[in-house]
């Protein structure tokens, strides 16, 4: 839950409060029952798309009767569902399609409110636990009860998905439609729906693709031309033709050979896939002699990650699906934003991003079985690395243009890492993923830091993290353990001390001495702050050395007479 900047909601709040009863507002004291808030949350993302709001709010804290504000003592982080199980993620697991709802914790006329916000359903009515809900009057309610309000909101939905790119209808001629293409399609349904397969087998195409929301009233969109269109099809979609590239380059950077794929992408994708090289890597777990025998690249993965990038790609943009292979690395490339903001947010089981760019696109390859639930999909990549002790995927999130690069590792890094992940199989994702970017010396949460040092794996104050001695151990990694732990304080100064009983030294013959000589977890660029707040603590405090007063550059640094050393 968020805490936020009240004053952004007093505004918004005096005015609710002040207006008549609203379909998309409700009132709330305390309400913490699972069950109730899963239906509103169903009930206000529909009835948004019906009155043509954005979203739709449960405001705890706010009497429903007088409208004052009283306070709410509901926490939704603490809260509770069926089995024990964490509110927010019950509810993530029970709403269809994914709903990337928030809750706020806010301040108003000195009272604590918490404020649910829903975004209004885009292309599918939002379900709860298999059911639709809708507002009517202050009543939330079951939509089949409501069959009018029911066939008004697909229809406002419909009109909705039009107008997105992937979603316009652009052609009558089926003939630009790829046999082999639809069969793959249809057999990936049955795979999704094995309850319909019979049924599915007596449909004609018309039907098929009608099912996937991809054709209406005889008109093919743009969806279907990509899934299942003859490569002469993008003639329709506007622009340069959608295509996947492959490239395979050396471990510099030179380009060795590639390959462009077009529509239909049911089929060509799979096409680009069977091009990256599997290489089989062995991994020597601690302790054992027989090392374990995997695959560089899981092969879910791969899809999953390039099935999202078409799911996602910016196709206004015109640019391509870049698949990049080096020695020990798979790079994913789309133009884009990414919806979320930052991959943190999804991996925290808090929040699972339930817009697609190209919503009508997605929804066809989620019926046939080519992309995951939205938002599942990237904690489910990160997993798969975790059970093969790979590294995990890294995400490089550009807005100029707006853009999305992947980065997956089909090979070790860290010896460490790998033996951290055998000796502590009940790590949580998010403390893996610190863990990771430890070996990749990249910041990490302050939390997950403490818990990875309470837990043996790691040592280290701040951005300074290292493997710990006990790991190090293990692994055989005694000498770099050392060199990123680096030697006391007092080893350096020292140093310094041998050099300045020479004689007096300007600030360059000092960075000369120490330089090389620091610990790997000081990043080249800070090593000269070191030093200088290392001369500082032995000016001031130990008071073993000054300056000679000059300015600047043409200042040296010398023993202080009062010291008593020399």
């Amino acid at each position: 839950m968020r805490t936020v900047n009240s004053t952004v909601w007093e505004e918004r709040l005096d005015r609710w409060l002040s207006e008549p009863e609203q379909c998309c507002v409700e009132w709330k004291r305390n309400m913490a029952d699972a069950e109730r808030i899963g239906e509103y949350l169903s009930a206000m993302a529909n009835s948004a798309a019906l009155e043509g709001r954005s979203h739709g709010y449960v405001v705890w804290g706010i009497d429903d009767v007088s409208r004052e504000p009283v306070g709410t003592t509901f926490e939704p982080r603490a809260a509770k569902a069926a089995g024990n199980q964490a509110l927010i993620l019950w509810l993530n697991s029970c709403l269809r399609p994914a709903v990337p709802f928030e809750f706020d914790s806010i301040e108003y006329r000195g009272f604590r409110l918490v404020v649910l916000s829903v975004p209004r359903a885009t292309h599918t009515p939002v379900s709860f636990k298999d059911f639709e809900y809708l507002r009517v009057d202050s009543h939330v309610v079951k939509a089949n009860r409501h069959q009018e309000r029911l066939r008004l909101l697909w229809q406002r939905l419909s009109q909705s998905m039009s107008q997105e790119w992937s979603g316009e209808a652009v052609t009558q001629d089926w003939s630009l439609l790829e046999p082999a293409a639809l069969q793959a399609g249809r057999s990936g349904f049955i795979r999704k729906h094995p309850r319909l397969a019979q049924e599915v087998t007596g449909w004609s195409d018309e039907r098929f693709l009608a099912e996937l929301r991809v054709s209406r009233d005889g008109h093919l969109t743009r969806a279907a031309l990509l899934l299942f269109g003859k490569p002469a099809a993008a003639g329709w979609l506007g622009g340069p033709s959608p295509r996947l590239t492959w490239k395979l380059q050396d471990a510099e950077g030179a380009d060795l050979d590639y390959m462009h794929v077009e529509l239909p992408f049911v089929l060509t994708a799979d096409q680009l896939i069977n091009r990256i090289r599997r290489l089989t890597v062995r991994i020597l777990p601690p302790r054992q002699l027989a090392p374990l025998e995997l695959s560089n690249y899981d092969d879910w993965v791969i899809r999953e990650a390039l099935l999202n990038c078409i799911a996602h790609q910016d196709y206004v943009q015109g640019g391509r699906i870049v698949v990049t292979e080096r020695p020990d690395t798979l790079d994913f490339f789309n133009y884009g934003g990414f919806l979320p903001g930052d991959v943190d947010r999804v991996l925290s089981g808090e929040f699972v991003e339930g817009r697609y760019r190209n919503p009508c696109l997605a929804d066809a390859m989620l019926k046939i079985d080519l992309i995951d639930t939205a938002g599942t999909g990237i904690k489910r990549m990160y997993r798969r690395q975790r059970e093969r002790y790979f590294p995990m995927p890294d995400y490089a999130i550009d807005e100029a243009p707006a853009t999305v690069h992947m980065r997956l590792y089909g090979r070790e890094i860290d010896r460490a890492f790998t033996s951290a992940l055998f000796q502590s199989t009940d790590l949580s994702l998010v403390e893996v993923i610190g863990l990771d970017r430890v070996q990749k010396k990249q910041p990490i949460n302050p939390e997950v830091a403490k818990r990875l040092r309470q837990v043996g794996l790691i040592e280290g104050r701040g951005e300074k993290l290292w493997i710990s001695a006990k790991v190090a151990q293990i692994t055989g990694q005694e000498v770099q353990y050392t060199l990123q732990r680096g030697l006391d304080a007092q080893h350096y100064k020292g140093l310094v001390l041998g050099l300045l009983k020479v004689g007096p030294q300007p600030r360059q013959k000092i960075d000369a001495l120490l330089l090389e000589k620091l610990p790997d977890s000081i990043a080249p660029e800070k090593r000269k702050t070191y030093i200088k707040n290392l001369l500082r603590d032995m000016a001031s405090r130990d008071e073993s050395i000054e300056t000679d007063g000059a300015r600047t550059r043409a200042a040296k640094w010398r023993l202080k007479r009062s010291s008593g050393i020399g």
